[in-house]
């Protein structure tokens, strides 16, 4: 074999390899960034929740989309889709702001004081290099005025997908249907 042939073999081996090593790259990349949607969530809901409500709003301009669609339900005791027939807040509204307002109006409705959210065994799927499904349990504390604390267990699954900024939410589904009150603690 000719020199010019082995450095030719060589310089396709070599750029294989990077080749190989970017992908993986990104699929390692991806799957960080899919991870952290649920911290994402859990930071903005806390800090709409603990009254820190446009800090809560920037920090999901980092993991929602603002066409945004969500489905939430809280056992017999509430439910809702946005948008949808029963979706009651403004169409000239986009979904991140629904779903912020949403957020901001049940801890104010319920009298909630402090919040913590916690996800756990998440599962990423990731059908298109644009396109992935995040799902995780979910545990949330909120502790009201009088001191009393609701426990909310339930999952928690989004679609996201990539943009030019990163990967954003584009459908949230919650569903919370246990609800347990702890008294005042001594």
């Amino acid at each position: 074999m000719s020199v010019i042939a082995r450095c030719s073999v060589v310089i396709a081996c070599v750029l294989l390899c990077a080749c190989a090593g970017m992908a993986h790259h990104s699929v390692h990349n991806d799957l960080r960034d899919l991870n952290n949607l649920a911290a994402c969530y859990a930071d903005g809901i806390d800090a709409i929740g603990n009254g820190k409500v446009d800090a809560g709003a920037q920090r999901w301009r980092d993991c929602f989309s603002d066409d945004l669609k969500f489905s939430l339900s809280f056992g017999s005791t509430f439910s809702i889709t946005c948008p949808g027939e029963k979706c009651n807040f403004p169409s000239t509204m986009n979904g991140l702001a629904r779903r912020v307002a949403l957020a901001k109006g049940t801890y104010e409705r319920a009298g909630y004081v402090a919040t913590s959210h916690h996800l756990t065994s998440i599962a990423v799927e990731q059908p298109a290099a644009d396109a992935a499904v995040v799902k995780g349990h979910l545990q949330a504390w909120h502790q009201r005025k009088d001191g009393t604390t609701v426990l909310g267990l339930g999952t928690w699954q989004v679609q996201a997908r990539k943009t030019a900024t990163g990967w954003r939410i584009i459908e949230e589904q919650l569903e919370s249907p246990l609800r347990v009150v702890m008294p005042k603690a001594e």
